[in-house]
């Protein structure tokens, strides 16, 4: 399936209705204003540590940033959404997973032909490219939602006392609570393919042998990673993040896929 890569979006971004060098070419900068530009340059503190917010102007908007160093030199970046990071790593994870989790089908032996030849990369390249998209999907949807929830939302269990939700709580309770409306109700298999994805995200993240007297510790957890419908995931958690922030995640109009290959050269 071809997935189109999506726009990264910036974590504020204000459209300009005005050319604000044109509109200011012909006034003088204030002298307050050259002072912090001379002090600024003649420091290594950045510019938060001087009290400022980075800020850079294109031609039609003016999208927020920051400062960083690097061997000596302050560099500026924009300051980039994490959920669409994350997101379109995942996306960039797909075609390959679904290409090696084939390649499997294929070279595995069936019971009949058990003299087949097993090459164990077969597993781990599948197992590496399925990791890296389940744990981006779950990054997106946990990152979309601690940004949407503001910092001093109460988590209160019914004895009133203060608990740490999980994520569950956070995308099931807290983002309709706030936003009014509830994903859950309107999508619930969208839903129910989220929630498999978080559990088998723990269950990776947190492997451990099983304890049933077996000497095939990974199997249940290799069984669901083999087993997933990692296209399904991938829509879901989009229509999720778009249905609380429309348009967050947004294909490029070039129509063109992005996606992680796997590249093996010869020692030099």
């Amino acid at each position: 399936m071809h997935l189109t890569h999506i726009k990264y979006k910036p974590t504020k971004k204000y459209e300009k209705k005005i050319d604000i060098q044109e509109v200011s070419k012909d006034i003088e900068s204030p002298t307050g204003s050259k002072e912090i530009q001379k002090q600024y340059s003649k420091t290594d503190k950045l510019s938060d540590e001087l009290g400022f917010d980075m800020f850079l102007e294109f031609d039609n908007s003016v999208v927020f940033g920051f400062d960083f160093l690097h061997k000596g030199k302050k560099l500026i970046q924009l300051e980039l959404n994490p959920t669409s990071i994350f997101y379109s790593n995942a996306v960039m994870f797909h075609r390959n997973l679904i290409f090696k989790r084939e390649n499997l089908f294929k070279k595995s032996p069936t019971f009949r032909n058990l003299r087949k030849e097993i090459d164990e990369k077969d597993f781990a390249f599948f197992f590496q490219f399925a990791a890296n998209c389940i744990i981006n999907l779950q990054s997106a949807i946990e990152s979309f939602a601690n940004r949407q929830i503001p910092e001093d939302h109460p988590f209160l269990d019914k004895n009133g006392d203060k608990f740490e939700p999980s994520v569950f709580h956070k995308i099931d309770k807290a983002l309709p609570e706030i936003k009014g409306k509830k994903f859950k109700s309107k999508f619930k298999r969208d839903n129910l393919i989220i929630r498999l994805l978080i559990e088998l995200r723990n269950e990776i993240i947190h492997l451990k042998p099983i304890e049933e007297n077996t000497n095939t510790q990974y199997k249940s957890t290799y069984r669901k990673l083999i087993k997933f419908d990692y296209t399904r995931a991938i829509l879901a958690v989009k229509k999720m993040i778009n249905f609380y922030e429309p348009e967050l995640i947004e294909e490029c109009p070039c129509g063109k896929e992005y996606f992680y290959d796997l590249e093996i050269r010869d020692k030099e």
